[in-house]
Formats: structure tokens, C-alpha cells, sequence
């Protein structure tokens, strides 16, 4: 799979995308550890990879202004929004990737949209780590992989009981309510800011959903 790397940073980089390949979580860590600047106000989306990389825990350690915290400390509904909103315009967001393509598209998807609209635009710098299990071929198999694998995961992680988690398949049209986690899908085809978005590709196991 290492073989594509090449292919997949140059259909990156014709998006306007940064392609940084780790050959391991401990490398992708040093990345993002010397990329971030300490004190920067960081925002991380929901990922399993960050978690399993370790880049949590710095999170949790104080180096930088981590916004999920405040966030979560709000009781008020309302309020609680409007800080979600202000967190998307973070100087950087670091998150997962549910899929991308080797033409370079990539796609995500989310319940309530807050990390598509940083990643789309509101944060400073992006990057986006994944690991090689989620490369394919094309969108038809992003999208196969965002509802059929992606979203399987997610909502049996959750105990939700939505088609996906009871079955193991999606069933779009039955799944509504607020149990739903496919709740907006974005798919990254260009970025026309000067390096603003990475994405940190990293090798070895697979990581995340």
C-alpha cells in the first residue's frame, strides 16, 4: 500500500493539499508535536486514530489552548452551541478522515457538521490523519466505506441502535431521528489557501474506523 503514497501526493497536492507520510502512530506524533506551535489554540475533531496515536493525551496535558474542554463544561444547550461555533475558527484542527480517495478527494461525514465546517473553512490550519485503511479506490467506495464500515462502527461504539449497528448494514432511508450519526457528508476537492490543509498518513496498523 506504501506504493500509492507517491500517486496519492501528487493527486493531493493538485487539490492544493499536503501529503505527510508517517511510517508509524510514534512518528505521526513527533509530526504534530513539532508542527503545532505550543500555546496554539487547538481543536480536535472526534477520531479513534488520535486517540490510538496518542495525541489525546498531549491534548489532555496542558501543552497547548485545548478548546474541547471548555466546551464541554457548558450545561446550556444553547450556549454550548455557540461555543461549538467559536471552536471551529480554531488556528488548528486536528482530526480523522472516514475516506480518501487515490484521485485525492476526501471524505467525511458527521452527525451535527461542527468539524466539516472547520475543516471546510473556519480553522486556520488543518491536518487530517488517517491511516492507510482508509484509502480506496473512489468515491463510490468512499461512500461505501463511510456508511458500511465508518458508521457501523461508530454507532455500535455508542450503543445506538440505528440500521447500520443492528445489522451491520446501512439502511439510509429507515435511519432518521437523533440517533442518526450520518448527519452531513463533506467531501474535501480542493483547497485554495497556501498550506492550510495537511493530511498525515500514517503506516503500520490500521487506525481508526
Amino acid at each position: 500500500m506504501t506504493n500509492s503514497v507517491p500517486r496519492l501526493a501528487a493527486a493531493l497536492a493538485s487539490r492544493g493539499v499536503s501529503l505527510v507520510y508517517a511510517a508509524d502512530g510514534s512518528e505521526a506524533l513527533s509530526y504534530l508535536l513539532q508542527r503545532i506551535p505550543p500555546g496554539a489554540r487547538v481543536m480536535n475533531g472526534g477520531s479513534a486514530t488520535l486517540e490510538q496515536i496518542g495525541f489525546l493525551d498531549v491534548l489532555r496535558g496542558g501543552r497547548y489552548a485545548w478548546l474541547r474542554p471548555a466546551i464541554a463544561a457548558v450545561e446550556d444547550r444553547a450556549e454550548r452551541i455557540r461555543v461549538r461555533r467559536q471552536a471551529t475558527t480554531a488556528d488548528w484542527l486536528v482530526g480523522g478522515v472516514n475516506a480518501i480517495t487515490m484521485g485525492g478527494e476526501i471524505v467525511n461525514v458527521d452527525g451535527s457538521g461542527n468539524r466539516l465546517a472547520g475543516y471546510a473553512f473556519g480553522a486556520g490550519k488543518v491536518i487530517l490523519v488517517a491511516g492507510l485503511n482508509k484509502l480506496v479506490p473512489d468515491l463510490t467506495a468512499a461512500i461505501e466505506r463511510i456508511r458500511n464500515t465508518a458508521a457501523v462502527q461508530e454507532c455500535r461504539k455508542l450503543a445506538l441502535h440505528t440500521p447500520c449497528a443492528v445489522t451491520g448494514r446501512c439502511d439510509n432511508d429507515a435511519c432518521r431521528g437523533p440517533e442518526r450519526q450520518c448527519g452531513k457528508i463533506l467531501i474535501i476537492e480542493n483547497e485554495k489557501i497556501a498550506d492550510r490543509m495537511t493530511v498525515l498518513l500514517v503506516g503500520g496498523s490500521s487506525f481508526g474506523f
